[in-house]
C-alpha cells in the first residue's frame, strides 16, 4: 500500500494543474492516476484550444483572466495566439452583446471593441458574407493555444518542484474511494497498455467500465483526494458518496480546406449559427454544438456528411470561398455538462478530505491555470486565497445558487 499527502484523480489540464499548484506550495507526495495520461481520449486533447475572457459572469471571467495572464508569460512554451475572438451576433442577440461588452470593459478591463459588418469586413475580408450579422465584439487578449503543451508543462513544473514525490500513474482505474477519519482509502486496477487489448483497454474503460479481466489490484491511501476526472466525474463522485449532476456530452470538430483562404493572421471565429472556427495551420478547424447530441461515452466522429450539413453551410454563408471547401478529417470528444455549463470547486458534501474539481466544460484549457490554484488553495489551507470560487461550490445544485452565464458556445 502506498501513502501520499495528495492523491489527484485524473490527470488531463485540470488535474495536472492541481499536481503543479501543489507540488509548488510544498506538498511533499503527490499521486496523479489516470487510465489514459497521454490523452487519447481526454476532454483536454480533442478541444479546439480556444481561450477567451469574454464571459458574462465575473466567476468565468476572473478564472480566465488569470489564466490568461499565465499564459501571456509562456505563450511561446504552450503556443498562446493571442490573435483575439471575433463573435458575429445577429440583431436579436445584438444589443446584450453590446451591454455585456460595457460591463466586461468597465469591471474587467478586457478592451473588447465593437465592429459594424463594415469593420468586420475591414478587420477579416475573408469575411465578405455578412447578411444577417448585426455586429461584431473583437477581443484582443483571447486567443488560441496548444492544449497538450500546456498540460505538459504543468506536469513539467510539477516534476520539477516535487522530484520524486510527485507520481503519475497511467492505466489506473479507480474502483473505490473511501474517506476514513484520518484518511482517505483508493483502491484501482493497474493494467498494461500493450498487453493483451492496448488502446481498446482504455477505451473500454472509458466508454463502458470495462477494466481488462488481467488487471491487477492496488491500495494507496492520502491525506486529500482531488477529484478532476471531467466527463467521469458522475462515475467517480458515487464512489465516496456524491451524486453529481454532470453528464458526458460528445462534441465534434471538423478538419477542411480551401484553396486561398489562410486564417492564420485570426485568432477564433464565432457564427450567429453556433458553429466557430479558426485557423490550423493552412486548414480550417471548425465545430458546432448539438442541442439534439444524447449524453454517452462515445467517441464517433459523423464525418463529411456532418460536416456537410452542420459546418460547410455557416462557412459558405460567411466566406464566398469557402464555397469550394473540401473535408479532410475530423473528431470527436467529450463536454461535461452542469445544470449551469460552468466548473464545480469545492469540498464534496460531507467529505473534508475530498476536493471536487470538475465540470469545466469547454473551458479546461482556459480555466485551468486558476481553477487549479483555487483547488489546490483548498488542499493546503482549506479556503480559497486568491480567487474567491465559492459560487462554484458543488452544493449549489441542491441550493438553487446556479451561476449565470450566458455567452456559452
Amino acid at each position: 500500500m502506498d501513502r501520499f499527502d495528495v492523491i489527484v484523480l485524473g490527470g488531463g489540464l485540470l488535474g495536472s494543474s492541481v499536481a503543479m499548484h501543489l507540488a509548488q506550495r510544498g506538498v511533499g507526495s503527490i499521486a496523479v492516476l489516470d487510465v489514459d495520461l497521454g490523452g487519447r481520449y481526454s476532454s483536454s486533447e480533442l478541444n479546439a484550444g480556444g481561450v477567451r475572457a469574454t464571459w458574462r459572469s465575473a466567476m468565468n471571467v476572473a478564472l480566465s483572466l488569470a489564466s490568461i495572464e499565465f499564459y501571456e508569460g509562456v505563450r511561446d512554451e504552450v503556443g498562446f495566439d493571442q490573435k483575439g475572438y471575433l463573435w458575429m451576433y445577429d440583431a436579436a442577440r445584438w444589443p446584450a452583446a453590446v451591454e455585456a461588452m460595457s460591463w466586461q470593459n468597465a469591471h474587467h478591463g478586457l478592451g473588447v471593441r465593437a465592429l459594424t459588418p463594415d469593420q468586420i469586413h475591414d478587420h477579416c475580408p475573408l469575411l465578405d458574407q455578412l447578411d444577417g450579422v448585426a455586429g461584431a465584439t473583437f477581443s484582443p487578449r483571447d486567443g488560441l493555444l496548444n492544449p497538450n503543451l500546456v498540460k505538459e508543462l504543468y506536469r513539467a513544473r510539477a516534476r520539477a518542484a516535487a522530484g520524486a514525490g510527485i507520481r503519475f500513474e497511467n492505466y489506473t482505474y479507480v474502483v473505490a474511494v473511501d474517506p476514513e477519519p484520518d484518511q482517505v482509502v483508493v483502491r484501482a486496477l493497474k493494467f498494461q497498455e500493450f498487453a493483451p487489448a492496448g488502446d481498446q483497454a482504455i477505451k473500454s474503460i472509458l466508454c463502458d467500465a470495462m477494466p481488462p479481466e488481467d488487471a491487477a489490484a492496488i491500495k494507496l491511501t492520502a491525506d486529500v483526494v482531488v477529484n478532476c476526472t471531467g466527463a467521469w466525474a458522475r462515475r467517480v463522485a458515487p464512489l465516496y458518496g456524491h451524486v453529481v449532476p454532470v453528464r458526458p456530452v460528445r462534441r465534434q470538430i471538423a478538419i477542411a480546406h480551401v484553396r486561398d483562404v489562410d486564417l492564420r493572421p485570426y485568432g477564433m471565429f464565432v457564427d450567429p449559427s453556433g458553429v466557430y472556427f479558426h485557423r490550423e495551420s493552412t486548414h480550417i478547424l471548425a465545430g458546432w454544438a448539438d442541442p439534439a447530441e444524447p449524453d454517452a461515452y462515445r467517441f464517433s466522429y459523423d464525418g463529411e456528411a456532418w460536416f456537410e450539413e452542420r459546418i460547410w453551410p455557416a462557412l459558405a454563408g460567411r466566406m464566398s470561398r469557402c464555397a469550394q471547401m473540401r473535408h479532410r478529417s475530423g473528431w470527436s470528444g467529450l463536454y461535461e455538462y452542469t445544470p449551469d455549463l460552468c466548473g464545480v470547486i469545492g469540498f464534496a458534501p460531507g467529505h473534508g478530505r475530498v476536493v471536487e474539481a470538475f465540470g469545466f466544460t469547454g473551458r479546461g484549457a482556459m480555466q485551468s491555470w486558476a481553477a487549479g490554484r483555487a483547488a489546490a488553495e483548498l488542499v493546503t489551507s482549506r479556503r480559497f486565497e486568491t480567487i474567491d470560487c465559492t459560487p462554484l461550490r458543488p452544493t449549489r445544485f441542491a441550493e438553487g445558487a446556479l451561476v449565470q452565464e450566458s455567452l456559452l458556445i
